[in-house]
């Protein structure tokens, strides 16, 4: 018969190993690669840095990510970089979504990246993170309206943004800025933005310029400072709900000088964009 001790040292060795063997997944559900499906506005940020945590290269795009809702997907993005401001790109390759929402896109064509994605509110959302030779990327996005025109971007929205101040191609400190957009549904939009940076005064920017809207609600703006500085401003439209009420993805980047991304919603008290209000509320079935 065994001592008593050395059985009790046998069985805890046995709940040590256990978890090791057999680990517990998290999360069931319905999920399949036909719920991520559809058009959706994306935003993504990549970075990459040194090992003494330097930035060497800064990444910032939005656009959109087009599902066929069973293996087939493609990203159609602009990007701002501290090389380059304006880039237009394509990925395109393979994604499959497991029954716990979570699933994984693998970029073949356009770029070489794998991207994990994580789905919620019924398909409508997802979230991204992954990386590539050059970048750790995360993001997210939501599904888009089917259709938008120069009169979707109407009105006052509020918005905030962060990123990169720029010295000659370098990063030289961070930026992030808030502030008003108003659209006047016709093409025309002035800015008042206030972009603070690491060791410098808040610099208020007051822009003007016009805009335009392309396929997939995506829009962009060429504006003017009072000097004659150029920015340029890209957006992506989200579907409105009754929580997120006419929600824009943006960047806006002034070539060598900063690039920000982040959001803009319609002020308090505005009604929103018939078009936005006429899309539903953006979930899933």
């Amino acid at each position: 018969m065994e001592h008593p001790r050395k059985l009790l040292l046998i069985l805890l060795s046995c709940v040590a190993i256990f978890p090791l063997t057999a680990q517990t997944q998290i999360g069931g559900g319905t999920c399949s690669s036909a719920s991520v499906n559809g058009t959706y506005a994306v935003t993504i940020t990549g970075r990459k840095v040194t090992p003494l945590a330097a930035f060497t290269n800064v990444f910032q795009a939005i656009g959109s990510a087009t599902f066929d809702g069973q293996s087939k997907v493609t990203f159609a993005l602009t990007s701002d970089t501290n090389q380059a401001v304006e880039t237009q790109s394509t990925w395109s390759g393979t994604y499959s979504v497991q029954a716990n929402c979570v699933g994984l896109a693998t970029i073949s064509t356009g770029g070489s990246a794998s991207l994990n994605i994580v789905a919620y509110a019924q398909g409508a959302d997802f979230l991204l993170t992954g990386s590539d030779a050059n970048y750790s990327y995360s993001g997210f996005a939501h599904v888009q309206p089917s259709s938008c025109s120069t009169g979707t971007f109407s009105g006052v929205y509020t918005v905030n943004a962060a990123g990169f101040a720029l010295t000659s191609n370098a990063v030289s400190g961070a930026a992030s800025g808030a502030g008003l957009l108003q659209f006047d549904g016709q093409g025309h939009l002035t800015v008042n933005y206030t972009l603070s940076t690491s060791g410098a005064a808040a610099n208020p920017l007051t822009l003007t310029g016009s805009y335009s809207v392309g396929p997939n609600c995506f829009a962009s703006a060429a504006l003017t400072d009072a000097k004659g500085n150029a920015y340029v401003m890209r957006f992506s439209v989200v579907t409105g709900n009754a929580m997120n009420s006419s929600t824009l993805y943006l960047m806006l980047a002034q070539n060598s000088g900063f690039i920000v991304i982040g959001s803009a919603h319609v002020i308090y008290g505005q009604p929103t964009a018939t078009v936005l209000q006429n899309s539903g509320n953006g979930e899933r079935a």
